[in-house]
């Protein structure tokens, strides 16, 4: 028995452990879906099983397609949002964990370092879910159902574990330099954005800043910051005192008339009458 599975079983047999599942299920979003804001005390855990999405998360604009993965810790504020052009499923997951009051370091899924973690490619993630989506229905017929599903989870904070750590042995390589380019499209994004400057900044080519983005994140470094203008210009459009014009600008569009064009290819409606339909629900 290796450390970790002992570090699992030990977890288990602890008094102080424990698992509350508040939502196990599979979702299907309309195109143009949008869930405000919010934050809680348990732990969200949302797979893309088709279409495309974006959650933003503490600020920051994560684009997810299908066999993406993304997990959001505790009392992190997000909000998710549907691709206009079709619809998305999901299969989430939100757990509360009581946990003994040292965590070891084998089992990084129970410490809340960053405000979330997102994985690509993990279809054996969905997997895991869609087994512990039975099994919760299953939980009170017996002893051994309950204990199939006990150790199912284990295995889903081991395989959660283990992507985390390869996602931390690519921190001082290619996703630190992913996270640098983040925070600095983030600090300009009302401003032009040249992408071989930003590069030569970052100290890599152009063509490789390009590459990390659609790795790491499953879309191009153009359409991302496509994407955050078009998001941060929503919430421009939600205040009363801000134009279409002053939105654009805000939002880093040097041209009024493309931020329409943008616009409406992204959400299927003009800013004004996004603004207009806002403001009419307040």
């Amino acid at each position: 028995m290796n450390n970790i599975e002992k570090e699992l079983l030990a977890l288990l047999a602890d008094p102080a452990y424990s698992i509350t599942l508040q939502t196990i299920r599979r979702i299907r979003f309309p195109a143009s879906y949008r869930f405000e804001s919010h934050a809680h005390p348990e732990t969200e855990i949302n797979y893309i099983n088709s279409g495309c999405c974006m959650m933003e998360v503490e600020g920051q604009v994560i684009p997810l397609k299908r066999g993406s993965c993304i997990m959001v810790n505790p009392y992190k504020r997000h909000l998710f949002m549907v691709d206009v052009s079709k619809s998305c499923a999901i299969t989430q997951l939100i757990y509360r964990a009581e946990l003994p009051g040292q965590i070891p370091d084998c089992l990084p899924c129970f410490q809340e370092v960053s405000a979330c973690h997102v994985f690509q490619d993990c279809e054996e993630l969905c997997g895991l879910l869609e087994n512990i989506q039975r099994g919760y229905k299953k939980i009170r017929d017996n002893g051994y159902t309950e204990a199939r599903f006990d150790f199912t989870l284990l295995q889903l904070f081991a395989l959660l574990s283990g992507c985390i750590e390869e996602e931390r042995r690519l921190t001082d390589g290619c996703r630190g330099k992913l996270e640098e380019a983040l925070e600095k499209i983030h600090g300009r994004l009302e401003y032009e954005i040249n992408l071989e400057e930003l590069a030569g900044e970052l100290g890599i080519s152009s063509r490789y800043l390009r590459k990390l983005f659609v790795q790491r994140l499953g879309i191009g470094c153009t359409q991302y910051i496509t994407m955050l203008r078009i998001a941060k210009a929503k919430e421009y459009l939600r205040d009363w005192d801000k134009g279409v014009t002053e939105a654009a600008a805000l939002a880093g569009f040097n041209s009024p008339q493309y931020f329409c064009r943008v616009f409406r290819k992204h959400t299927g409606m003009t800013p004004a009458e996004y603004k207009n339909m806002k403001n009419d629900d307040c």
